[in-house]
């Protein structure tokens, strides 16, 4: 029997410099992303209180309006994700951040959101009321780090009522620009010139990046780092959330005094590793 005094709570968060990404992984799947919005499948809203999950949302902005910071902006496909998760805890009646069978949360988000996210979290409640949740959730530390982080700038809130319980799913979000391959490649390129300029060492020539980008491609249908090289003398090839942000390790190739060329290429996908997006890159040096 369900009692309202009781309050059942869990957290879970992903974050980082690095993409958000399953832990589990199936095989690699690749779906490019055409800047078109995602056409997200309906779902039968009936179930769902969509009065206590706009309260939620009100109650959690509030109060970071009180600490000074920034409001939660409401996505669509977050709260798609997080409305299918408190469906499925109200049929195990249990709470959970993933059950056998489902999605992780990346992956969830992924689907269910065209946005690029370079970290997430998520809270599960499980109430009576929503200022029961509400308060039970800022009273708990993990919970409230979620509601009150600065870096989350995007979120999507699910109440599925069950009876007299409420099931809640918060998943929070970072989203970051997505910029065109024209412009991530320049970015790429503009720090290659930075580091070289650090060293005291000469501008590189920026050469034709077809073969590049072809490798950037062809690396992103695999969902690895691997496959046929083009020709030259060092070739760097990663993926990176944010193209101005060249990878640990990467001054060894670039700031050698022998080269004199450089070619990039990148291809932004979702994959499989990386549902929520990343940009990968190959750089060329001869």
């Amino acid at each position: 029997m369900f009692r309202a005094s009781i309050t059942w709570l869990a957290v879970v968060l992903i974050s980082g410099s690095g993409p958000v990404k399953s832990q589990k992984p199936p095989a690699a799947k690749v779906v490019p992303v055409s800047g078109a919005p995602h056409q997200l499948s309906p779902i039968d809203l009936s179930p769902y209180d969509i009065a206590a999950e706009r309260e939620l949302l009100d109650l959690a902005n509030q109060a970071r309006a009180l600490a000074g910071v920034p409001p939660l902006h409401l996505d669509e496909g977050l709260t798609q994700a997080a409305r299918v998760h408190a469906a499925e805890m109200a049929a195990q009646g249990q709470l959970s951040h993933q059950f056998p069978g489902e999605a992780s949360l990346a992956q969830r988000l992924g689907t269910n959101s065209s946005l690029h996210l370079d970290r997430a979290g998520e809270n599960v409640s499980l109430a009576s009321t929503v200022d029961q949740a509400q308060q039970s959730l800022m009273q708990s530390p993990p919970h409230r780090e979620n509601l009150m982080n600065p870096a989350y700038n995007v979120a999507g809130f699910g109440v599925f009522r069950s009876g007299p319980a409420l099931y809640v799913a918060q998943d929070f979000a970072h989203s970051v620009p997505t910029s065109s391959a024209q412009q991530a490649e320049d970015t790429v390129a503009e720090g290659v010139a930075r580091m070289r300029s650090a060293a005291n060492l000469p501008p590189l020539q920026r050469t034709d990046g077809s073969a590049a980008q072809a490798g950037a491609c062809a690396m992103a249908r695999a969902d690895a780092l691997t496959g046929p090289l083009p020709p030259g003398h060092s070739i760097l090839r990663y993926t990176t959330m944010q193209p101005e942000n060249l990878p640990a390790g990467a001054a060894k190739s670039i700031d050698e005094r022998g080269v004199h060329t450089l070619s990039v290429g990148t291809c932004y996908a979702r994959t499989t590793h990386y549902p929520n997006g990343v940009y990968w890159v190959v750089l060329i040096l001869n």
